[in-house]
């Protein structure tokens, strides 16, 4: 059986069917904790619990266990004749795990299970023949990264669930954070929902709320837009304001890099007469403007400087002034 996506497992359980083995894997964490919470509230028959409560329910750390130790927990007696919920943190690090198997099969009622077996895993070794089991017998559900063309679906997700309106700038900023993941944003969005409901203007919430990530700095906006617009003039007397401190500097390295990658495959897409790139009409726009300057040629040797002078930035003690205008000139505005 192929990998099954947190969206299919969410669908069967809503028709009250569990598996008596769930892997779940990956580093998108908030994913895999609402795939938990569901599964255990349809276990409950119900009810949710934040803590373990349940007294048909354990929790088990895989560092510490073999799979003996999970076989005797998934088939222990029950005292009210509920299923029996066993929680496996850090699945991959289970000695033995492979005893596990004679726990697998398929979907069924909830009625029809004694117990139901998770494992969090932080990934799946398919070079394992108890992964090629899993495959086959068990629920394998990944929980990976977001990918950058689907953040902004997730931000515009995230901001529903707590009745926010955001304009397209502010979704931008938000799929433009790095690190990226779906925490980070939920975290932002506190903060905007906060600041919101304080009275701060979006002028503010821009530069205030998203403090943690590139594109929050008017600055910094103010130079990439004068860069990638090839005003020379602007972006030199911008740079006086910033390269001194690394702390404005690094992020705004993050951001450059981010544009340039995306203004190459725009510009990519543009010369071979396609478009697949799945962009808000904010984004879109702003490339739309900038590749009227630029070559796909262009870019690539510009992500190629930018390189060096994050490079230089970091590890030489090299002026930073002087980097950042002989980048400049290095990349033909």
């Amino acid at each position: 059986m192929p990998k099954l996506e947190p969206k299919q497992i969410q669908k069967e359980l809503e028709q009250g069917l569990l598996w008596p083995v769930y892997w779940i894997y990956g580093s998108e964490e908030m994913k895999s904790r609402e795939l938990l919470k569901k599964i255990r509230k349809t276990v409950h028959g119900g009810n949710s619990f934040s803590l373990p409560f349940s007294l048909n329910e354990e929790i088990l750390q895989g560092t510490e266990i073999s799979g003996d130790t999970i076989l005797d927990a998934a088939q222990s007696y029950t005292l009210d004749g509920g299923i029996r919920l066993v929680i496996v943190r850090d699945g991959h690090a289970v000695s033995e795990v492979e005893k596990t198997s004679e726990l697998f099969g398929p979907s069924r009622p909830c009625g029809e299970l004694h117990s139901v077996c998770v494992f969090l895993s932080k990934d799946l070794d398919g070079r394992k023949k108890f992964s090629k089991q899993l495959l086959e017998k068990a629920a394998v559900v990944p929980c990976e990264q977001v990918l950058e063309n689907e953040r902004e679906g997730w931000v515009k997700y995230l901001a529903e669930g707590k009745k926010l309106q955001l304009t397209p700038v502010l979704i931008f900023q938000l799929s433009s954070l790095e690190p990226w993941s779906l925490d980070i944003v939920a975290q932002e969005l506190e903060k905007f929902s906060i600041a919101s409901s304080a009275g701060i203007v979006e002028s503010e919430i821009a530069s205030q709320v998203l403090s943690r990530g590139v594109g929050a700095d008017e600055k910094s906006e103010n130079f990439v837009e004068a860069f990638f617009q090839k005003d020379l003039k602007r972006a030199l007397i911008l740079t006086e304001s910033f390269a001194a401190q690394p702390e404005e500097a690094l992020p705004l390295l993050g951001l450059m890099g981010w544009n340039l990658r995306h203004l190459a495959l725009f510009l990519s897409e543009k010369e071979k007469g396609v478009r697949s790139l799945k962009l808000n009409p904010y984004l879109s726009e702003k490339l739309a403007r900038w590749s009227k300057q630029w070559s796909l040629k262009q870019v690539l040797k510009t992500q190629v400087h930018l390189q060096e002078v994050d490079y230089s930035i970091k590890q030489t003690f090299q002026d930073p002034r002087g980097l950042w205008s002989n980048f400049l000139m290095a990349v033909g505005m």
